[in-house]
């Protein structure tokens, strides 16, 4: 595939926590630090726990699928695979984007056989899915927000490495993908131009767990929910 935007994740700062070159730069010239810049916009009177002292999730899974979904950001990171080697590997890879299946579909552990948390989040909101495919369905997540925190807050309108993302909806628009989006809907209609007319744009009825069933997930347009012949069509692994 090819993307007209640089991806920004193969370029990632340590030091104050890890984080893309660009969005690093795009906090110091606010002269304030990303978790200070979150609490700053941030609605609720209670502060956001950011967490940078890992690798971000701006996306996860395989880019080469024909389902993409829009989701709201990595929830608070497994703190017993901080430094677990092969998951570091394989985040990495991920953010390369050069995993051919959905990276929470695999079987995550850690020297100890701790499943990883990412894992148990998927296959809960997956199990209609995978019981009709009787395999993993194939899905590519992109987040709204790339940076891990202990739950959702009201995010940062623009950040420089939301470039890309933002660039490979577009691509997945152009080749006519399924894109579901599972949270925060108003703003990422609002975010992706021409997203809102898109002709194959399907929303959660019920978006609160963002379980993705065939009774939940329905047609933008029409609220026409999908049926197993199409959940076969379109998230079966190839």
């Amino acid at each position: 595939m090819v993307y007209d935007v640089a991806n920004p994740w193969l370029n990632l700062l340590k030091g104050n926590g890890i984080i893309a070159e660009c969005d690093r730069a795009f906090f110091e010239q606010k002269r304030i630090t990303p978790v200070q810049y979150a609490n700053s916009i941030n609605i609720k009177d209670d502060k956001v726990e950011l967490t940078f002292d890992c690798l971000p999730e701006p996306y996860s899974g395989n880019p080469n699928s024909k389902v993409y979904c829009l989701n709201k950001n990595p929830g608070k990171p497994d703190s017993c695979f901080f430094n677990d080697k092969n998951f570091h590997d394989a985040t990495l890879k991920n953010l390369r984007l050069e995993q051919d299946t959905c990276f929470w579909a695999e079987t995550i552990k850690n020297k100890c056989g701790k499943l990883h948390d990412g894992v148990n989040w998927l296959q809960k909101r997956t199990k209609e899915l995978s019981m009709i495919l009787d395999e993993h369905p194939d899905i590519f997540f992109i987040e709204f927000f790339p940076y891990h925190s202990s739950k959702g807050f009201r995010f940062p309108d623009h950040l420089p490495s939301y470039s890309f993302s933002d660039a490979l909806i577009k691509q997945a628009m152009m080749e006519k993908k399924i894109i579901i989006i599972m949270r925060e809907k108003d703003r990422w209609l609002k975010r992706i131009n021409g997203l809102k007319e898109y002709e194959n744009l399907f929303i959660l009825r019920c978006p609160q767990g963002g379980y993705l069933t065939s009774n939940n997930i329905v047609r933008y347009s029409s609220d026409i929910t999908l049926t197993e012949k199409e959940i076969t069509k379109y998230f079966q692994i190839k």
